[in-house]
This record gives structure tokens, sequence and C-alpha cells, in this order.
């Protein structure tokens, strides 16, 4: 994944809570959300420094109802979560899932649930 679109802790809070959102959110309402169930409280320019970046990034838009901005993902949570391990696989294992495997167990025998579990999933690819 480009570093330019990796996320910031904090910033993939946000994306979680808009991910699971029905409908799109104002700043406003975000941030009352953080405040009542995360305990985060946030100046309006913080927020605001935040969903510009997630906008710059590509992960939100914003659409306006009068004068107030509500925000709302373009991209999905599988669809970030797939690009980000599509970047890790490019970057660390040539793009080789099987590179990835061999790193990943490191000499170390699969378990054979492991690898019974790997072969159902394979064959489901198919």
């Amino acid at each position: 994944m480009d570093r330019s679109k990796k996320l910031s802790e904090t910033e993939y809070e946000i994306m979680e809570v808009l991910w699971k959102a029905e409908v799109p959110m104002s700043a406003a309402q975000l941030a009352s959300y953080f405040a009542e169930h995360r305990s985060k409280e946030w100046k309006a320019s913080t927020l605001a420094t935040f969903l510009a970046r997630l906008t710059q990034k590509g992960l939100i838009s914003s659409e306006r109802e009068g004068r107030v901005p509500y925000y709302h993902p373009i991209k999905s949570q599988k669809e970030y979560e797939r690009d980000g391990a599509q970047g890790i696989l490019d970057t660390l294992y040539d793009g080789s899932i099987r590179n990835f495997f061999a790193a990943l167990y490191g000499g170390a025998q699969m378990s054979e649930e492991d690898r019974d579990s790997l072969r159902e999933w394979l064959d489901d690819q198919e």
C-alpha cells in the first residue's frame, strides 16, 4: 500500500466508525460519538485535520446538507484491508504467496489443521 494512504491509529478509528455507520456523519456527530464511546475529546480543528487527511487519501468524501458537510467512506473496510495486504505481499514477498507462507512458518512445520484449512480455502478459489 502506498505509504501516503496508510492510516494512523486515529484515522483508522475514525474510518471504523464511518464504515459501521449506516448513514454519513457530520464532524459534530463524530466528535460526539468519540467523546461518548471512546472518551476522546477532540477540538473541532483536530477532527477537521483528520477528516481532511482521510479525504486526501481518497478514503472518504463529503456532501453538504446546507452548511454542514457529512462524511462517508468511498472505500470499504474490506477493500482497504485487501489493498494493504496486497501492498505487503508485493513489497516484502515479491507478490508471492508462497514466499509469504515460507516466511510466516520460517521452516517450522505447518499444523495439519492449518494445511487442511488452507487447502479448503484454495479449493474454494477455483
